[in-house]
């Protein structure tokens, strides 16, 4: 058990692995794509250079050095554009001629067969290769000549691909291979690839890729060969179903394409079309249009029609999936706007959640401002009342005391019949001096419970009505009714009975008090309530 989940694990991480070496390739490529620019600048400074060149030597005795570059630039052209490459070819034929140079009109014919072969001209191809006169051709001239022949019917045959005429292409150019293999230099690429051609067209896979493999591998192909090996490595690694090898293959023929500013290659179309059958139908499309503009840019019908094949399939799907996705978005935003709105009523009832929340914290903490203020006075009346109530108990015992003890002797003293000594007990109480004491208490613990009180009085009235009390004296008569009100007590009737005045007297010490404050008077007694405690 322990074995299969090692192998499975390892299956997985190896599929991991090959998607995202394919991820890469393709980004890769993708990149080629965006640099294509430059290269296609190169291309055409270097071609510029060339034509440069030919007006240099347009001159009577150059007619040779004209030739070789006519010659370079067709086969610069050959597969960039093929108008272009097409009239290179006929001026350099038309050269050739005129200096009557039969290895410059053999290798010229050659090179331009070659060029109708990749274009689809397959008879005028044919019939232009078989006018060459290849014993004006070198040993490796003449096996690329013939290179020229094997494709050339090998692609015919492909294009029928019939059952009558078909075989018999394919057997003269098989027959051509033999031709390139015994003119071919040993140990160079070109007998390589063409064994494996013939080995790919009679679909002997594995043999085709060993030879395609060594050429790759071995042989230090150039940009364009290297391109070729990978796209038919490409082609048959798919066809073997190993699908990942093939696309790799021909990502890699697609970037040394573009690299060489080839623009009659076929990769990138068959990648397209893999790609569409994978259902990577975005990349599909956009490399099928990037073929379609190369096709147009290369000037090929034949080109053209073979993306024309595929273009349409791959076009539809990508119509259909920007339905889907325009369909898709139509939802989303149904489903955004639904959203929104649930959001947006969901956000109404909590912002009138909040705003009850907040008025319902606003009378709380109004609330908590009253409490507070209710819990400063009772504190504050809770010290008034244990000082004063406390202070009048002890003062009350005291008086009971006294008028029990007056009551006992003046009972004696009417019993023994001495008015001499009842004169003298009733002479011994003196209500003003009790009194007196009385207001001196008071004033003892009101100060207690309020010390700051006539320093606070001070400051409601205007500076120079400041209060001057006598030695001993703790607060006045104005003082102690501002005090009493200080208390609570603000009727004039009780506050007279407690200090022995009139009712007349209270009001004048309390409008001669206001008077002293530049306040309202409302404002100077709400002050007044105002005054801390201890």
């Amino acid at each position: 058990m322990a074995r299969i989940f090692l192998v499975f694990v390892l299956v997985f991480f190896a599929c991991e692995s090959a998607c995202a070496q394919e991820a890469d390739l393709l980004n890769q490529l993708d990149e080629e794509i965006k640099r294509e620019w430059l290269y296609n600048q190169n291309k055409e400074n270097s071609l510029d250079s060339l034509k440069h060149e030919v007006l240099l030597n347009a001159t009577k005795g150059k007619e040779w050095e004209q030739f070789r570059l006519y010659e370079r630039i067709a086969n610069e052209y050959s597969t960039y554009v093929f108008d272009s490459a097409m009239l290179y070819f006929r001026k350099a034929l038309d050269l050739a001629y005129k200096l009557n140079h039969s290895k410059a009109i053999a290798q010229c014919q050659s090179d331009y067969g070659h060029l109708l072969v990749s274009v689809g001209y397959y008879k005028e191809a044919i019939d232009t290769l078989n006018l060459v006169s290849i014993q004006h051709l070198s040993s490796d001239k003449m096996a690329r000549h013939y290179g020229y022949l094997v494709r050339a019917y090998y692609d015919l045959a492909d294009y029928i691909n019939d059952d009558f005429y078909a075989p018999e292409y394919r057997s003269i150019a098989s027959n051509y291979v033999d031709s390139v293999l015994l003119y071919a230099e040993p140990n160079t690429i070109q007998p390589v690839i063409t064994k494996a051609l013939r080995f790919l067209v009679h679909w002997q896979p594995d043999s085709a890729m060993l030879y395609y493999t060594s050429a790759l591998t071995d042989m230090k192909p150039d940009i364009r060969e290297r391109a070729v090996i990978h796209s038919c490595l490409g082609f048959i690694q798919i066809e073997m179903n190993n699908t990942s090898q093939g696309e790799s293959h021909l990502i890699n023929s697609a970037v040394a394409d573009l690299k060489s500013s080839t623009k009659e290659a076929l990769s990138l179309m068959v990648l397209a079309n893999f790609l569409y059958e994978q259902g990577d139908v975005e990349r599909a499309y956009k490399y099928i249009l990037k073929a379609k503009d190369d096709a147009e840019f290369f000037g090929s019908k034949q080109r053209k029609l073979q993306v024309s094949e595929i273009f349409p399939a791959i076009e539809g799907a990508k119509l259909l999936l920007e339905e889907r996705k325009k369909e898709k978005a139509i939802r989303s935003t149904w489903l955004i706007s639904g959203l929104t709105l649930i959001v947006l009523v969901f956000l109404l009832i909590v912002y009138k959640q909040l705003f009850n929340l907040r008025k319902i914290w606003l009378m709380i903490k109004q609330n908590n401002k009253e409490l507070e203020a209710l819990n400063t006075q009772l504190n504050e009346a809770n010290k008034i009342k244990e000082k004063y109530i406390g202070h009048f108990f002890n003062t009350g015992s005291m008086f009971i005391n006294k008028i029990e003890d007056i009551s006992k002797s003046m009972n004696k003293l009417l019993i023994s019949n001495n008015p001499q000594k009842l004169k003298a007990v009733l002479k011994s109480i003196n209500p003003k001096k009790e009194r007196e004491q009385l207001f001196h208490n008071f004033d003892e613990i009101f100060l207690k419970i309020f010390p700051t009180f006539i320093d606070s009085v001070e400051q409601l009235i205007n500076s120079e009505e400041k209060y001057v009390l006598k030695p001993g004296q703790l607060l006045n008569t104005e003082l102690r009714i501002l005090a009493l009100i200080r208390l609570g007590v603000d009727d004039n009737e009780t506050m007279a009975q407690v200090l022995g005045v009139s009712i007349n007297t209270i009001y004048t010490y309390k409008t001669k008090a206001k008077n002293k404050s530049p306040l309202p008077t409302e404002e100077f007694f709400n002050k007044l309530a105002d005054i801390k405690s201890v």
